[in-house]
């Protein structure tokens, strides 16, 4: 499978725990999409300098797709790539990608997020500032 080359402005590390282990001794896949929560997490929080008022933000996950390409083991040290690739009016495409420590890919993820107005649950333009916080970061 042939990668793309994607430059990632941001990657979290990630700490593999004894129960995320399935019964054939690798991480279960669904663990790995909680890797990718996690990556977005830390993106997040590093566009907003880790003041995100979670109860209020305004971004849902609204379509996910990964793609698992080689197994992750319980010894293996990982981190999680994260770059938002575009936005739109009310919608940001994000890739991610989980690389093992001898930049080995293992997973990546393609996901839309959505604006949300969580006081009416109706869908939001994406706010300006966000869009130069996101710019900062992926440095447009």
């Amino acid at each position: 499978m042939s990668e793309e080359k994607i430059v990632f402005n941001h990657q979290d590390s990630i700490q593999i725990r004894f129960n995320d282990i399935d019964g054939l001794g690798h991480v279960n896949n669904t663990t790995l999409q909680e890797y990718f929560d996690l990556g977005r997490l830390g993106y997040f929080n590093k566009v907003f300098d880790n003041k995100v008022n979670w109860s209020k933000f305004g971004a849902i996950v609204a379509s996910i797709k990964t793609d698992f390409i080689a197994p992750v083991f319980l010894s293996d040290s990982l981190i999680v790539k994260t770059k938002i690739t575009s936005i739109g009016n009310k919608s940001m495409q994000l890739t991610q990608h989980v690389y093992d420590d001898k930049e080995i890919l293992k997973a990546t993820c393609k996901s839309v997020m959505v604006g949300f107005n969580p006081q009416n649950h109706t869908s939001m333009v994406i706010p300006e500032e966000w869009r130069k916080r996101i710019g900062v970061v992926e440095k447009w």
